[in-house]
């Protein structure tokens, strides 16, 4: 652009130059009678005209001079702010890769911690999994083991059962003949029918039947007693049994 114009400058000065010299020899032949006035005025018409298109040209040239030395200022501006633009984007490029880099070792870190987590839980469920399986084996053990525990005590109360009965049957027979020895003793002390001797040895024989009587009756309060046991072991054994069938 600023080359251009002063080419163009010294264009036109050596046009304008040529045109000087020109027209100073045309004056010399004017003078010297060696041309025609007429031819003069004509050159010098052209001459006129030459001049103003050459200060056209010289303020076309400064106008162009004034529009390169803006065009550089705003190039250099320009260059300014693309320097500028271009720091800006790599800073932020780099910031943009630090925080990358962090988000990255960040979820690294959430990611080893979710794994633990996770092995923590697994081993947690096992070792739960673990003991109920215990508790499991443990309870059907015990409920074997209550079972037979159950049938051997049904085969005690029953034989309980039945050892009531035959002693509630002996307790009714003795009963039945110490009431008989009782109404002959009362006949024959009545009646005075009998001996001495008889009436002591049917006395020893009343009171060994009331002996016997006595000694049934405790066995049978005995009896009785462990028969009620037995039944209140019977009925817990059933509840638990029903507890563990449940």
């Amino acid at each position: 652009g600023t080359a251009s114009v002063a080419v163009a400058v010294a264009v036109l000065g050596a046009g304008f130059a040529n045109q000087t010299e020109v027209k100073a020899a045309e004056s010399r032949s004017v003078s010297q009678g060696s041309v025609s006035l007429e031819l003069y005025d004509k050159l010098s018409d052209e001459n006129d005209i030459l001049r103003e298109k050459q200060d056209e040209y010289l303020t076309k040239i400064d106008g162009l001079d004034k529009e390169n030395k803006e065009y550089a200022s705003q190039l250099a501006k320009n260059q300014k702010e693309r320097e500028e633009l271009e720091l800006e984007y790599l800073r932020k490029s780099d910031k943009e890769y630090k925080e990358h880099q962090q988000y990255r070792q960040e979820q690294e870190e959430r990611q080893k911690n979710q794994e633990q987590l996770e092995r923590k839980y697994q081993r947690e469920v096992e070792k739960r999994y673990q003991e109920q399986l215990q508790k499991q084996q443990q309870l059907e053990t015990e409920k074997q083991i209550s079972e037979a525990s159950r049938k051997s005590l049904s085969r005690d109360l029953e034989a309980s059962r039945a050892a009531k009965k035959e002693l509630e049957a002996k307790h009714q027979k003795l009963e039945a003949d110490h009431q008989a020895l009782e109404a002959k003793h009362q006949k024959l002390a009545e009646e005075h029918q009998v001996s001495e001797t008889s009436r002591k040895g049917l006395s020893r024989d009343l009171e060994a039947s009331r002996a016997a009587k006595k000694e049934l009756e405790a066995k049978h309060q005995k009896l009785e007693a462990d028969h009620q046991a037995l039944e209140a072991k019977h009925q817990k054994l059933a509840e638990e049994h029903q507890v563990f069938r449940d």
